[in-house]
């Protein structure tokens, strides 16, 4: 009776680790990443920037990519207007920029930092004009090809954590041309092998708030 007993514990413990084993491998299976990247595309297009703020305030989400698998997104004002399902979207830095006064999306685009030309996104950065919000969210590496004239116009722009952006960090940003104190809308989590959520990634920066519209 003891060893029936002791038998069915033993097969019962094996059906446990075995479940556990085969749930782990299921989770990050190439196929259930897909089915997760699904489902949070579908969610962000049915609940677009779902936040209350104050009248004469512009709401906005930004969500980073997570790994080199699910894409970022930038939620402004109700719309999204950056994200995998816009197919708009790319390795890098992905940045929208918008009028202040009005709302409106005047550009977005996306640059590769890891084997991209960094003159592209100076070139982008540059002519930005006075009264612009800039939103930014990062995609698998934000930061290989960065160099120092980057680096000094996101500084411009209100950032204050641009300096730290290094390899496969998570960088979310809100910023604007013509802003007299560092921005309050930035994030960063830094890549970090002993703390990373996904291998030699570190788990995707979620950031919303309300932005004060810019009355001429």
């Amino acid at each position: 009776m003891r060893v029936s007993v002791l038998i069915r514990g033993v097969v019962v413990l094996l059906i446990s680790i075995l479940t556990l084993y085969i749930t782990n491998k299921l989770m990050n299976s190439p196929q259930n990443i897909n089915n997760i990247k699904w489902m949070l595309e579908k969610n962000d297009e049915r609940q677009p920037c779902d936040i209350e703020c104050p009248e004469h305030n512009y709401p906005f989400r930004i969500i980073s990519g997570a790994a080199s698998v699910v894409g970022p997104s930038i939620c402004f004002n109700g719309n999204i207007l950056m994200s995998n399902i816009k197919n708009n979207i790319g390795r890098g830095l992905n940045i929208a920029l918008v009028n202040a006064t009005t709302g409106k999306t005047m550009q977005t685009d996306f640059f590769d930092m890891w084997s991209g030309d960094i003159n592209l996104l100076l070139a982008f950065l540059k002519p930005i004009v006075s009264g612009t919000i800039v939103l930014l969210a990062s995609f698998d590496d934000p930061a290989t090809k960065m160099n120092d004239k980057a680096r000094t116009i996101f500084s411009e722009l209100g950032g204050s954590l641009i300096h730290s952006v290094k390899f496969r960090d998570n960088w979310v940003f809100v910023g604007a041309k013509g802003i007299k104190e560092k921005s309050p809308y930035e994030q960063i989590i830094q890549n970090d092998k002993a703390k990373n959520k996904y291998g030699a990634w570190p788990e995707a920066v979620e950031m919303e708030g309300c932005i004060p519209k810019k009355h001429n």
